[in-house]
């Protein structure tokens, strides 16, 4: 199932079974609302399609256009949602209006025109239909919404432990707690202010309480001055927010660590790094280390009597071939490690 029954990547079980509940009806709302409306609002422009062959030995070739334009929308919608969508709450609605108002726009209603024009005798059905393909789109953007609302309606500290990419809205502001960073947005007086701060220069979250009506709001302690944010639940927020900024942290921290693992791997790896190589006959053979000097050098019973000067000229081709052999081998070492880690980090 493109939706899975528990939260995504979360590591914490207790985290995960604190939200079970929200995820569950949030998870329900979104199957029908984002899959099982838009495909029967794809199987309502596949009936006006068909309907026109009651009367008709063909079915005309454009009349199948509306149908594609139908299923491509779901296929699109879906595929939106197994990838990057599930982390996105917020887009949940959009995207759905989006959609399933393509379906409308490019399947339905030339759809319904395409069969109340071919198809004789069949208007109550196909005046039905179409019913059916507009309410489908409503109702799948009321659910989208209720179930962004049903994850995110009232904020709980587990939130902040999620890859979710947060959104709470209050009467004047609006605060986006992302995976590294939180912005906020606060209208004042008739203006409004846009300001945000990544959580590398967020150093600490409180709550002060308000003046003009006594209640709490949010206050962000950044490197570059003091942001208060009225907001609602600015109590659970300042806990959600902490506990995504430690979460934040311990990512930082776990990355910082493997790079270490991988540093301290890479300089063993150089350390026994070897290049040999020897003459056609075998009789001279030069070993050197990772950087160039030579650690062994091996003659054999068959260099007696040869010229000196041929000797030499032997030791040395050979020690620049075992030079190119090393250098070859840590080339490749330190290509196969960087792009291991850089595939390991888009992964993460």
């Amino acid at each position: 199932m493109f939706v899975p029954r528990m939260i995504p990547m979360i590591d914490n079980p207790q985290v995960a079974i604190a939200l079970a509940a929200r995820w569950h009806r949030a998870r329900a709302l979104v199957l029908v609302s984002m899959a099982g409306l838009p495909a029967l609002i794809g199987l309502v422009c596949l009936t006006f399609a068909l309907l026109p062959r009651l009367d008709v030995s063909a079915m005309p070739w454009w009349s199948a256009i509306p149908v594609l334009a139908a299923f491509l929308s779901v296929i699109a919608l879906v595929a939106w949602l197994r990838r990057d969508g599930l982390t996105d709450p917020a887009s949940w609605f959009p995207a759905t209006v989006l959609m399933t108002g393509s379906q409308l726009v490019l399947g339905v209603f030339p759809g319904f025109g395409i069969a109340v024009r071919s198809a004789t005798g069949t208007a109550v059905v196909v005046k039905a239909m179409l019913a059916v393909g507009v309410l489908s789109a409503g109702s799948a953007w009321s659910l989208s919404r209720r179930a962004c609302r049903s994850l995110l309606a009232s904020p709980v500290p587990e939130l902040g432990a999620t890859p979710l990419r947060l959104v709470f809205r209050g009467r004047s502001s609006r605060i986006t707690i992302g995976t590294d960073r939180v912005d906020w947005m606060i209208r004042v007086s008739g203006s409004r202010l846009d300001a945000g701060v990544s959580f590398r220069n967020l150093r600490e979250v409180s709550l002060t309480v308000k003046s003009s009506d006594g209640a709490l709001a949010l206050v962000l302690h950044t490197s570059s001055g003091r942001w208060t944010v009225p907001t609602q639940d600015a109590a659970a927020l300042c806990e959600l927010l902490r506990l995504r900024k430690a979460s934040w942290e311990q990512r930082v921290e776990t990355a910082i660590e493997r790079e270490r693992e991988l540093y301290h791997e890479m300089l063993h790896l150089l350390a026994t790094a070897r290049g040999t190589a020897c003459t056609a006959d075998g009789s001279v053979s030069v070993t050197v280390d990772a950087d160039g000097v030579a650690t062994g050098i091996e003659l054999t019973d068959g260099t007696r009597g040869r010229n000196p000067q041929h000797l030499s000229a032997e030791l040395m081709e050979c020690f620049s071939q075992a030079r190119r052999v090393v250098r070859d081998e840590v080339r490749d070492l330190m290509v196969e490690r960087y792009a291991g880690s850089v595939s390991e980090k888009l992964a993460a």
